[in-house]
């Protein structure tokens, strides 16, 4: 794609400076935002640290990159404040609504592990993020380790940038093999981003982390009785959400919505209406 845009415009699409950081315009990840946007597909980023280390600067590299190319395709500054949170409901929720182009940043996404909760958003989580690949929203979710997240949200992502140490990481391209299925990463390049924990949106961030805190971990909702019929409630979830792609703006055929939730074209025409 970028060799068929002219030199102007490849410098228009340049990515944004943050902080005196600039990422590299012929990285693999600003080629394969580039092609994505242009391409009106999403992009969806994992962000993780070598061991699950801590304090290594994961949420600093998801601020650089968001702010690096959010101003792009949106004309204005990426804000903390309108596109990150570290809860799965509103992330849906702005994801429905932002415009074409927008990062979103969900900080601490180990919460979507179905192993930790089983919850309707998580549910939700996962049928979306399959549908999700026509807005041109870029997504990006940080966590701790590669095993803090469940594999079916693996093979869905584009690319998984893994912190080797603070100011440095390593980018590799997601991948499922034609043959057995099987998910492969593939190493592509380093990356180096300066300390930009005084930019006022990244100050933010760490704002809303200990408001997160303050709160504690228990936005998730895992109240639901448990003497409830185990098929019947995966039943009327895959109703629900069949019901609600078929709503939504994703433009979904039957049978790719039955893809989705795992049913038939057929099932997904006689259990949900179509949208008014």
């Amino acid at each position: 794609m970028a060799n068929e845009m002219g030199f102007q415009e490849l410098l228009e699409l340049a990515p944004e400076p943050v902080e005196g950081y600039r990422l590299e315009a012929d990285s693999l990840l600003h080629q394969l935002f580039l092609k994505r946007m242009e391409n009106d597909r999403d992009l969806k980023i994992i962000i993780t640290a070598k061991d699950a280390q801590t304090g290594v600067g994961k949420s600093t590299l998801a601020f650089a990159l968001a702010a690096s190319w959010h101003p792009l395709y949106t004309d204005e500054p990426w804000s903390a404040d309108d596109y990150a949170t570290y809860d799965v409901g509103d992330y849906l929720q702005r994801y429905r609504e932002v415009d074409n182009g927008t990062v979103l940043l969900m900080e601490e996404a180990e919460q979507l592990d179905s192993r930790r909760a089983m919850a309707s958003e998580n549910v939700d989580f996962s049928h979306y993020w399959m549908a999700m690949r026509v807005r041109q929203v870029v997504s990006i979710l940080t966590l701790p380790s590669t095993s803090a997240l469940d594999k079916r949200l693996w093979e869905l992502a584009d690319c998984w940038v893994n912190v080797e140490c603070r100011g440095r990481a390593s980018v590799y391209r997601i991948g499922i093999n034609s043959f057995n299925g099987e998910m492969f990463t593939e190493y592509k390049h380093d990356l180096e981003w300066p300390d930009v924990s005084s930019h006022p949106e990244m100050q933010k961030l760490d704002r809303q982390k200990e408001e997160k805190i303050e709160r504690g971990l228990s936005d998730i909702n895992t109240d639901e009785p448990e003497t409830r019929d185990a098929d019947e409630a995966e039943r009327e979830e895959k109703v629900r959400v069949a019901q609600s792609l078929r709503d939504s703006d994703a433009d979904l055929s039957g049978e790719e919505i039955g893809e989705i939730v795992d049913r038939s074209d057929t099932w997904v025409y006689n259990n949900t209406e179509a949208s008014k």
